[in-house]
């Protein structure tokens, strides 16, 4: 099993560092300035039965202009400072406050980070405080233990003493270091905790369909067999999240579901939803690069917003308390009215007797009344279209994203720029060069995307006819001007919106047509190759159906005119596990098409 990742190391004698956290932990955390505010995070956890929130997996990270973002070098640096049991009361009353203020649903899913376990019974005892005094029920914290596999000594005892605390409070536990057989003696066999807990990197690398086999599906068996539920964390595509749904994985986390946010959000991702659910709000599909995106979903923030009613004073709170939130929406009857942009009521209320005028009054005052809206299902060339003529105040706010009138959340300009430059990179990483058009791994990874959605589909295998001895014949050059040919007429053939073309290499290309008409756009494109692959011969070659050329033996040898065949085979949902499987029936489906003469399309007809 991989271990977890090592701490990021802090250079000896960092002293703004030190000075930084004892300036922090002296203020409780509380913001002097953002240079001195501990800031918790929440991850969401899906409930892969129900595609609900099970819980939040929480962090707590500092100023990241002062070198303590990160987790661990919080802990590590209190540890330094000898601070670690203030840091740990001041990371759980933290963390538990802003989830119960934030109304956080499902379960609170605390880690004791590097230094926490050393505490022993004083940090569950610090944990039930400030449950207690934030009004939170025991029964929805689940504390995550990393495990005593790599232990020894007096951290052992002190960490084993937190577990059995951990029990005595009431709270939940959940344990890594899973198939550790030391962790498994010690505390599994005298703990048995409620969960299991996948670390983060453990699935990184890992073909999903494999998770099925082997060593992993013997664990899983046996953690079952413990009476213990699993919780998955890098989960980072529909088609690992399916596979963890099939094994009876109880709980997800990862980037795909949801990444952390300092509000707990009440909904996983579009995407995420959708492959648990199967139909989710706002799901829409474009294709760029050969992938297959939910632009808008990726970039979704899912703010809670705000009613009519709501105080400005209780707005401006929320901006005080939440440094990354860019803008609230107000919101009546779920559809949105207006929007308050951080800049503006910061900007206005900053101003003297601004509180006391309009603190007690409805945030309304300070709402922009025709705020930039977006439906989740528009092309993103629409999207672009919208933003590029958007009053300029809409770049700095951003935007409200909504289904069919519906709020869901609300996305920003950077956030979009940067999906739609991370895509163009991707797609010319993997484009044809000759082509442009998708080569094999965007291909595979839509063919994949759509067999995990149940989406059906007719994948059309293509391939040019005697090509091999036109290009010996007539040159690279026009043989290249061929392969470009067949790239524009199947281009032309597709539904820009519902269909995929991808260039597999030399002459073979793929489509996969969705729509009903496909059979119809096949028979097109074998029409439109028949009748301009004709101006690369002269009359007398079509005449004779061919050319005649010397081979390399000095013999003359019939060649017939390039044809295009096309062998197609139809997915139907459950017919198929991955493209692996699809690419093996495809190839043996266009070799029946090649085996007939001229331009021919051959439909496979056997069911799967």
């Amino acid at each position: 099993m991989k271990q977890s990742k090592p701490f990021l190391p802090i250079p000896e004698g960092c002293d703004t560092c030190g000075q930084t956290l004892a300036a922090i932990l002296a203020e409780n955390g509380k913001a002097v300035g953002s240079e001195f505010s501990l800031t918790p995070r929440y991850r969401p956890v899906a409930d892969l039965a129900s595609g609900a929130i099970f819980g939040h997996l929480a962090s707590i990270h500092g100023p990241p202009e002062k070198l303590l973002f990160a987790p661990a070098r919080l802990f590590r640096m209190a540890s330094r400072l000898g601070r670690t049991a203030k840091f740990v009361d001041l990371y759980f009353r933290t963390v538990v406050e802003r989830f119960v203020l934030d109304h956080g649903q499902g379960y609170l899913l605390l880690p004791l980070f590097d230094g926490a376990g050393d505490l022993g019974e004083v940090c569950i005892d610090m944990l039930a405080d400030a449950t207690r005094n934030a009004a939170l029920s025991a029964e929805r914290v689940i504390v995550v233990h990393a495990g005593v596999g790599i232990l020894d000594g007096d951290r052992l005892e002190r960490s084993l003493a937190a577990a059995r605390a951990v029990r005595r409070s009431g709270y939940m536990l959940a344990s890594g270091c899973l198939n550790c057989a030391r962790s498994e003696k010690l505390l599994w066999s005298a703990l048995k905790p409620e969960f299991a807990m996948i670390e983060d990197g453990v699935l990184e690398g890992f073909d999903p369909n494999l998770l099925r086999f082997g060593q992993f599906a013997q664990m899983m068996a046996a953690t079952d067999a413990r009476g213990s539920r699993v919780i998955a964390q890098g989960v980072d595509s529909p088609a690992l999240l399916k596979v963890l749904r099939e094994i009876k994985v109880t709980g997800a986390s990862g980037d795909f579901i949801g990444k952390p946010v300092t509000v707990p959000t009440h909904t996983l991702s579009a995407a995420a939803h959708k492959s648990l659910v199967g139909e989710a709000p706002g799901y829409t599909s474009q294709h760029q690069g050969g992938h297959r995106l939910h632009v808008l979903e990726k970039m979704l923030q899912n703010t809670p917003p705000v009613t009519p009613e709501t105080l400005a004073d209780e707005v401006f709170a929320m901006f005080e308390r939440t440094p990354d939130l860019r803008a609230v929406a107000i919101v009546k009857k779920d559809t949105p009215i207006g929007l308050i942009a951080r800049y503006d009521m910061v900007d206005n209320m900053a101003r003297p007797y601004r509180h006391e005028l309009y603190g007690r009054k409805p945030c309304t005052r300070f709402m922009d009344k025709e705020p930039l809206t977006v439906d989740i299902h528009l092309p993103l060339s629409e999207v672009s279209e919208v933003l590029v003529h958007a009053h300029p105040r809409h770049l700095i706010s951003g935007f409200i994203i909504t289904d069919a009138g519906r709020y869901l959340g609300i996305g920003s300009v950077q956030d979009l720029v940067r999906e739609v430059a991370l895509m163009q990179m991707e797609a010319a990483k993997y484009a044809n060069p000759l082509t442009l058009l998708p080569g094999n791994v965007p291909i595979n990874q839509y063919i994949d995307s759509l067999l995990v959605a149940g989406e059906p589909c007719a994948i059309a295998y293509c391939d040019l006819d005697h090509f091999k001895p036109f290009n010996d014949v007539y040159g690279y050059a026009r043989g290249d001007d061929v392969i470009r040919l067949t790239a524009r007429i199947l281009a032309e053939v597709c539904d820009s919106e519902t269909d995929f073309v991808g260039h597999i290499g030399g002459d073979d290309f793929v489509l996969v047509l969705r729509g009903e008409d496909w059979q119809a756009r096949c028979e097109q494109a074998l029409r439109m190759f028949g009748e301009e692959i004709l101006g690369f011969f002269s009359h007398d070659d079509i005449e004779r159906g061919g050319y005649v050329t010397e081979n390399r033996k000095g013999l003359m040898e019939f060649h017939a005119l390039t044809s295009l065949s096309i062998g197609v085979t139809e997915v139907k949902p459950g017919a198929f596990h991955s493209h692996l499987d699809v690419s093996v029936v495809a190839a043996e489906v266009k070799r029946k098409a090649k085996g007939i003469q001229g331009n021919s399309l051959y439909v496979n007809r056997r069911t799967y």
